[in-house]
């Protein structure tokens, strides 16, 4: 049985992450000083709770550039991942079944919408959750990269991507609706096939008198629940989570290089290391 302490989170969250424990056998949530597991935002408390023993769920958004991936440590024995469940979706993981499986052929394009309500900057954090996407279902890293922002406080920037093989990423991601839901969208297009996800096929008309409104059936708390399955899986196999540490490095340093490219009005090129990206 994993003992998950909840240390950095706030009340509605914690509701989603007990939901989720609920649903597995093998998971609970307790007070942080009786847990072995714990989820703390920032580099700083996931290596101190690593170094005590415990295992680390880093919450989304809590990473600021890929150098704090870079930090990240990971004693043997000890599992570190960042709770993202982007990859956990059970439409995005679909999504990524067709996709290895074969039956999309080469790929083309991968077009996703990220729309939220909030009017703030579009963060480092917030592109790096979708360019991980990219990177795994294209599985290598864009080889171009081209990004623009608008808005009076950055709230939209479109990135476009481009990687081996003459595949391409279209990517925006924008804050500017008004508060209420937000909006996700994600087609893989392939010379032999396609298959997306999208909120509006998500959505049931409700008839209650008046003007009949669309409600989201949604995901709930499902990709949580995927999440925590391979946290567990991993620690029990004594392996490193799927995706690790690399892999969240590997979003964050295409996001930076997104960034660069919004400063300098021009694209930037994987440079000869494979690992970094350069004006060109």
């Amino acid at each position: 049985m994993l003992k998950l302490g909840l240390i950095d989170s706030d009340p509605a969250a914690d509701l989603d992450w007990q939901a989720a424990a609920d649903r597995l056998a093998d998971v609970t949530i307790v007070d942080a000083d009786a847990a072995d597991a714990v989820l703390v935002a920032g580099v700083d408390a996931a290596n101190q709770a690593a170094a005590a023993g415990h295992h680390v769920l880093l919450l989304p958004g809590s990473l600021c550039n890929a150098d704090d991936a870079a930090r990240l440590a990971a004693p043997d024995g000890i599992v570190v991942m960042l709770a993202a469940t982007g990859r956990f979706r059970p439409s995005i993981q679909e999504v990524q079944a067709v996709n290895s499986a074969g039956a999309l052929g080469p790929l083309g394009l991968l077009r996703i919408h990220r729309w939220m309500p909030a009017g703030a900057p579009v963060s480092i954090a917030c592109l790096a959750e979708q360019l991980d996407l990219a990177n795994w279902l294209f599985d290598t890293l864009p080889s171009e990269i081209y990004a623009v922002r608008r808005g009076e406080s950055g709230s939209y920037a479109h990135l476009h991507l481009g990687f081996p093989g003459d595949g391409m990423a279209l990517i925006d991601v924008a804050t500017t609706l008004p508060a209420g839901d937000d909006y996700y969208s994600l087609s893989l297009i392939g010379g032999d096939g396609s298959v997306y996800a999208d909120d509006h096929h998500n959505m049931h008309l409700l008839y209650a008198g008046g003007q009949p409104e669309a409600v989201r059936g949604g995901e709930g708390v499902t990709g949580l629940v995927n999440l925590l399955g391979e946290f567990t899986t991993a620690i029990s196999e004594g392996r490193p989570a799927d995706p690790g540490t690399i892999a969240t490095a590997a979003a964050l340093r295409v996001a930076e290089a997104a960034e660069r490219s919004i400063e300098a009005g021009a694209p930037l090129r994987l440079d000869a290391t494979g690992d970094g990206y350069e004006l060109g």
